[in-house]
């Protein structure tokens, strides 16, 4: 790579969108480069600048004029809707037995951090399907997946078999989420891609509790097991991801 195709690069760069290979050889030449480095550093320090801007907060009496309007425009009480609607699920709940642990799971407000790796799954997720580079290594047979991350990734990730439960595995590839290695599981539901991304478990990156989140018309679960982070990521509806993530959580 060149200085020109460098500079071309940095925004991808500080966006975790760059192969791994290319990251590779994107940090290989800004060590050895002055000018590159100072480039990346620059645009580092305004990124950084930019997260750290300060937000206004919304009005506490916002929630109750949107309430308001909802009522005047359609007519209907939105409390009693959201109380309809929270005890439809309530309902739902005990309905669905083992997966109620998970299907309580709520949306919540996390942290600038947390936004910024939620941000790098997405974008993980989404290259994999750009460039058609779903897989490193192609199989339904999970023990032809679970032996190729031999050598490739100091751990050893649990691959399950779930086509009776309809969740095929299709493959595995290596991925780079947020400066850590992880290992990217791919199964499929109908016309669904997941990536379960696995990497090693870090207190600050993540709750043991397990996270449900919605960004940009994906669901993200986030859970921890037995010294690994997983995040399971897809465009499938998010009780569909659910089951699949409990399934993969019950090693």
């Amino acid at each position: 790579m060149d200085c020109d195709h460098i500079n071309k690069l940095i925004e991808s760069y500080l966006d975790a969108e760059l192969t791994l290979s290319d990251r590779r050889d994107f940090e290989t030449h800004v060590t050895d480069c002055g000018d590159c480095s100072a480039q990346l550093e620059a645009m580092r320090a305004l990124q950084n600048n930019i997260q750290n801007m300060h937000y206004h907060t919304a009005p506490c009496t916002l929630k109750q004029t949107i309430k308001n309007q909802l009522r005047d425009y359609t007519g209907e009480d939105t409390s009693r809707i959201s109380w309809l609607k929270w005890s439809a699920m309530a309902t739902g709940f005990v309905s669905v037995g083992a997966l109620s642990s998970w299907l309580v799971l709520a949306y919540i407000m996390v942290s600038p951090l947390q936004t910024r790796f939620t941000d790098d799954i997405i974008s993980a997720h989404v290259r994999s399907l750009m460039v058609d580079h779903v897989t490193d290594v192609e199989s339904t047979d999970r023990h032809t997946v679970k032996p190729w991350f031999n050598g490739r990734v100091d751990f050893s990730p649990p691959v399950k078999d779930l086509k009776e439960q309809d969740f095929r595995l299709i493959g595995g590839r290596l991925d780079y989420i947020n400066n850590t290695a992880a290992t990217a599981l791919v199964y499929q539901r109908r016309a669904h891609i997941i990536n379960l991304f696995i990497y090693k478990y870090s207190p600050s990156q993540h709750s043991h509790k397990p996270q449900l989140l919605q960004r940009n018309g994906y669901n993200v679960i986030y859970w921890s097991r037995n010294g690994l982070n997983y995040c399971s990521i897809s465009d499938l509806n998010k009780k569909e991801l659910t089951e699949f993530s409990q399934l993969m959580a019950t090693f």
